[in-house]
């Protein structure tokens, strides 16, 4: 065999490798995906959170509030099933950081509990430990109704405490939407 042909039998089977490898990716959840410090494309953020969860059908909301803690503009996602039983609501949220942007995608189930949260934008350097499924996953079962307080309600992460707060402040005002303007 020679060079060229070498070269292209290690490519083919780079290249089922790197498909294999692209299986087991798509097949993690979005919380699996948070706990692993990514940041995730939002188709990829809806899927994971709706339709693997059991949506047939996404429906698109542009929700604006005028007043009050949850005051902006929102887009909102519902995911059916096939009998057209709500599965899941993910609320998306821009939220100032430190540093830059963040876009929290916040699922909610039909009875207002978080039992997600993902992020499609992380513009935050030093703050890259809140994208860590040990903070995260203090959210989940939260609702409008709870307290979402860093330091109090929230264990803050140690050097990325505005993050922290940016994060729960995205949290908050997803559950209040959703309670208040759309279930």
């Amino acid at each position: 065999m020679n060079g060229h042909s070498l070269f292209i039998a290690s490519a083919r089977r780079f290249g089922l490798l790197v498909l294999l490898m692209g299986v087991v990716l798509t097949s993690t959840t979005a919380a699996q995906v948070a706990r692993g410090n990514t940041v995730v494309s939002q188709q990829n953020g809806l899927r994971r959170m709706l339709q693997d969860e059991g949506a047939t059908t996404l429906q698109r909301l542009s929700v604006n509030v005028a007043s009050g803690q949850a005051a902006g503009s929102y887009t909102v996602y519902k995911g059916v099933n096939a009998q057209n039983a709500l599965i899941g609501t993910v609320v998306v949220v821009n939220e100032a950081g430190k540093e830059g942007p963040l876009q929290v995608l916040v699922a909610l189930r039909p009875n207002g509990n978080i039992y997600d949260v993902g992020f499609t934008v992380f513009g935050e350097d030093r703050g890259r430990p809140a994208l860590r499924w040990g903070f995260l996953r203090q959210f989940i079962g939260k609702s409008s109704r709870s307290a979402i307080t860093i330091g109090r309600d929230i264990d803050g992460v140690s050097g990325a405490t505005w993050t922290s707060t940016s994060v729960a402040a995205a949290v908050k005002r997803a559950a209040l939407v959703y309670a208040n303007h759309i279930n």
